[in-house]
């Protein structure tokens, strides 16, 4: 048996007591009236499960409020830790052997004479490019999850990557620049 059968059953046969506490209810005793209110509340939630409005109105209202919290917290841990990796590419880059690049940067360590010598004084501005322009760069629905979009920038970029043998340098930038903005 589907668990739909089973809840159906259950919500038949909690409708079924409710209307036996409410004609006793009438008849005996007006406290079996009180007993019959939650029962009948049980038998419509079963009810209300079985028939599949539930989830759908879960989802509806989990799309409406976006992502969660804890989510959010996520995509601002991996934007952060996706630019600690860019500067240390490119300090890496930059550093030829070892001496100081132009901005003052050595190596890995950033010692620029602008502001505090923190990276992110240095951050590279917004690239320009909506999120509804990196939803289709990925080919995804912008109700996608981050691990959807984790997901088809992956698939994307083994594509794309330059060195593959369908590589597309120009291509393959800006799905950086669309997984960047849905990343943030």
């Amino acid at each position: 048996m589907s668990n739909r059968t089973i809840l159906v059953g259950m919500a038949a046969t909690f409708a079924g007591l409710t209307a036996l506490l409410v004609v006793a209810g009438v008849v005996v005793n007006p406290i079996l009236l009180a007993v019959a209110v939650p029962i009948g509340t049980a038998a419509y939630l079963l009810w209300y499960h079985a028939s599949g409005r539930l989830q759908a109105q879960i989802r509806r209202e989990a799309d409406r409020l976006g992502p969660t919290e804890r989510e959010r917290a996520r995509q601002r841990a991996r934007a952060a830790e996706n630019r600690r990796d860019a500067y240390r590419t490119a300090g890496a880059a930059g550093s030829g052997a070892g001496g100081a690049t132009a901005g003052g940067r050595t190596g890995r360590q950033w010692t620029g004479t602008a502001g505090t010598g923190d990276p992110r004084d240095r951050a590279p501005r917004a690239n320009g490019m909506s999120e509804r322009e990196a939803y289709a760069t990925l080919d995804l629905d912008p109700t996608a999850d981050a691990d959807a979009v984790r997901s088809a920038y992956r698939d994307r970029a083994k594509q794309l990557h330059p060195d593959a043998e369908t590589g597309d340098e120009e291509a393959f930038k800006r799905l950086n620049r669309a997984y960047d903005r849905l990343s943030d």
